[in-house]
């Protein structure tokens, strides 16, 4: 059997862009000071983020949302066809210690090399650990497993590797 070669780069990298959220999320939940007397309340620094998000890899935008102990990100842009197929990458990491860390299941087509027109993709559920290094209002930094080597036929990551990405703010 002939495993296909894909790319997934894009589809690693917005892994990675969710990853990088929970940093942010993370340092936007420590407790304020106690409010001085007639002083408003200081509204949480997540809750003044963006809440969209765009891969500089794979021009994915992603809408995030963040609590005090939660990292969460859609991916909002699909294409029509990948969306009228049910296409999806949803991201979900807790606050673990200092790191947002969770995973990414996706749901996407994938090339098939080879393969007769019409047959060339293949609609693949995957699941990728997913961990924000940082968060602030400009960047997001994150790294996520990236495929390095999948059988099509049986939808399955036969090998992956760490790697690195961020997202910007949606402009």
């Amino acid at each position: 059997m002939r495993l296909a070669s894909i790319e997934w780069k894009p589809a690693l990298i917005t892994l990675m862009a969710l990853m990088v959220i929970s940093p942010l999320v993370a340092a936007a939940q420590k407790p304020a000071d106690p409010a001085k007397s007639g002083a408003a309340a200081t509204p949480p620094a997540f809750a003044n983020l963006p809440k969209v998000w765009r891969s500089e890899a794979s021009h994915k935008d992603f809408r995030v949302e963040m609590t005090s102990d939660l990292f969460r990100a859609e991916w909002v842009n699909l294409p029509p066809a990948a969306a009228k197929q049910g296409a999806y990458i949803h991201t979900e990491c807790r606050k673990a210690g200092s790191k947002w860390v969770g995973s990414s299941s996706i749901y996407q087509g994938i090339a098939v090399a080879g393969a007769p027109a019409g047959k060339d993709v293949k609609m693949c559920h995957l699941t990728v650990r997913f961990e924000v290094d940082s968060i602030t209002p400009q960047k997001i930094t994150f790294h996520s497993e990236a495929m390095r080597n999948f059988d099509p036929a049986k939808c399955q990551l036969l090998q992956t590797a760490w790697e690195e990405f961020s997202w910007v703010p949606k402009k």
